[in-house]
């Protein structure tokens, strides 16, 4: 694999974490292009990575970023040559870049509306955000509701909205359910355990509604995937 890292600390960590995993399964890196955050020329690192023999393209950039980067990668004829991972897929990609371009493309998200096909609260929250705001929601609307769910549910238990006090009810540890199955948080570091998606992006003949970009692949159990204490 070759890998367009953002020149930040999410590109280099994420970088990082991507090799020391995936050489586990027996990939091998065979470099990275390393850009400026916010970069809109990316021909300098994609003659590389076109040049580079990998079979794989993993690009760490978000948002905006990869959504130029991505572009680029296409009209270069390296998608044509290379299977695209993204390791933290922002769903708007499936809207920015078409299924054209993210038709088999593996990711991880925070969260994917077609979840609610498995999870009754999941249903829930998408009929009720579809239902105001008349779209499917992102993950950003889902990590929104689930924080001032689980905030709300500190201070019951805490019975007081000092924050003090409510730190302390987040750092037992309880578990809740949340529309993807339990979420907690960790005492020792306050780290969130929750639930997420692995998607691969559809074919246009395979989607049932402008919607449905993404396949979920499986769901990840959080309390497995999280870095030790």
């Amino acid at each position: 694999a070759t890998y367009l890292v953002p020149d930040y600390t999410y590109g280099h960590t994420t970088h990082d974490s991507m090799v020391e995993f995936t050489a586990k399964e027996g990939w091998k890196e065979v470099g990275q292009q390393v850009h400026p955050l916010g970069a809109k020329d990316y021909s300098s690192y994609l003659i590389n990575i076109a040049n580079s023999g990998a079979d794989t393209l993993v690009v760490i950039d978000y948002g905006l970023d990869a959504v130029n980067s991505i572009k680029q990668a296409k009209q270069f004829g390296i998608l044509d040559k290379m299977k695209l991972v993204i390791p933290y897929m922002a769903p708007f990609l499936g809207e920015e870049l078409g299924a054209d371009i993210m038709q088999g493309v593996y990711g991880c998200m925070g969260f994917w509306w077609t979840l609610q096909d498995k999870y009754p609260i999941a249903k829930d929250f998408v009929s009720a955000f579809e239902a105001k705001y008349k779209q499917k929601p992102h993950d950003s609307a889902y990590i929104a509701y689930l924080n001032m769910a689980m905030w709300a549910d500190a201070v019951e238990r805490a019975g007081t909205f000092y924050a003090p006090e409510v730190i302390k009810a987040y750092e037992k540890g309880v578990k809740r359910q949340g529309p993807v199955g339990e979420v907690s948080w960790r005492g020792s570091d306050h780290q969130g355990i929750v639930n997420f998606p692995i998607v691969r992006g559809k074919k246009p003949s395979e989607m049932k509604s402008k919607d449905d970009f993404f396949d979920i692949v499986t769901v990840i159990n959080g309390a497995d995937a999280i870095a030790p204490e």
